[in-house]
């Protein structure tokens, strides 16, 4: 019985022994295939010697030796100043009375006069647009008194309703006529404001603008690089910064003519001319 029993043991210890190597090799192939995978490659990493920096390259990068990389990036501007041959401005027709009904009719009664008066001036009704209406009370306080002593309260006294209209001339030659005659028919109650001046043809203007830019940007690259006693390259790509756009060269001017008869006094306005610009920003190839 005794030694059945210890051939028992013989086996299990013997069980042991190889469960227990079976593990080390299982432990020791993973942590050998562990170390390969997390094995680093440094064959493509190279140290730049232009910029100080360590950067990865596609190892096909490294057949072109003379090309420096980031190449150089230059911003450039183009720009025409053309005659203006648009004006615009606003008209805001404003009454004050003690009642909403009496301003809103009395505002509505001068508008009419106003629009009617621009539209004898050959003004096309698509060129006049209402842009704002407002109505509004206006209060004070005032000071009352009740069984319980004085106190102050706040009170509509009057009420004020405004119209704002834009005009569009497209004949500057009548902007003074059409200023006048909207002035002569409001009285007392217009106000013109924002009177500014633009060109009706931008767009003929943008294909010129930009070839313009990019002649600029090249040329500019082109010295600094010469400077350095290095070559321009290709284009890498280009970005239009801002978009063509008119901006008046000077602010303009309002001058005021005297009749022969001297009982009207038109009014002269002088444009002068529009300026139209676009910024690009380019990055062109540089080599040795």
């Amino acid at each position: 019985m005794r030694l059945k029993i210890l051939k028992y043991k013989h086996t299990l210890l013997y069980i042991f022994i190889l469960l227990l190597t079976s593990c080390t090799n299982d432990v020791t192939d993973s942590t050998n295939a562990s170390d390969r995978l997390i094995e680093p490659d440094f064959s493509e990493i190279i140290i730049s010697d232009q910029l100080s920096e360590s950067r990865y390259l596609p190892s096909q990068s490294l057949q072109s030796n003379s090309l420096l990389p980031h190449g150089i990036n230059v911003q450039a501007n183009s720009s025409i100043s053309v005659p203006a041959d648009l004006a615009s401005f606003n008209i805001k027709i404003k009454s004050r009375e003690k009642t909403v009904t009496e301003a809103r009719e009395n505002t509505a009664r001068y508008a009419n006069r106003v629009v009617d008066a621009i539209k004898k001036l050959n003004i096309s009704e698509d060129d006049i647009q209402t842009t704002s209406f407002n109505i509004y009370p206006e209060t004070r306080w005032i000071e009352k008194k009740d069984d319980f002593g004085t106190y102050s309260e706040s009170t509509i006294i009057a009420y004020s309703v405004e119209n704002s209209i834009n005009v569009l001339v497209r004949n500057l030659d009548d902007l003074g006529k059409v200023i006048d005659e909207a002035t002569i028919a409001g009285e007392n109650q217009i106000q013109i404001n924002s009177i500014n001046f633009s060109i009706s043809n931008i767009n003929s203007y943008e294909k010129k603008l930009r070839e313009n830019a990019a002649i600029n940007a090249k040329n500019k690259a082109q010295t600094y690089v010469e400077s350095l006693g290095l070559k321009l390259g290709n284009l890498n790509y280009l970005n239009e910064i801002s978009s063509p756009i008119a901006t008046p060269s000077y602010a303009p001017r309002m001058e005021i003519a005297m009749s022969a008869d001297s009982q009207y006094t038109p009014s002269t306005f002088i444009p002068g001319d529009i300026e139209i610009s676009i910024s690009i920003q380019a990055n062109f190839e540089i080599s040795r």
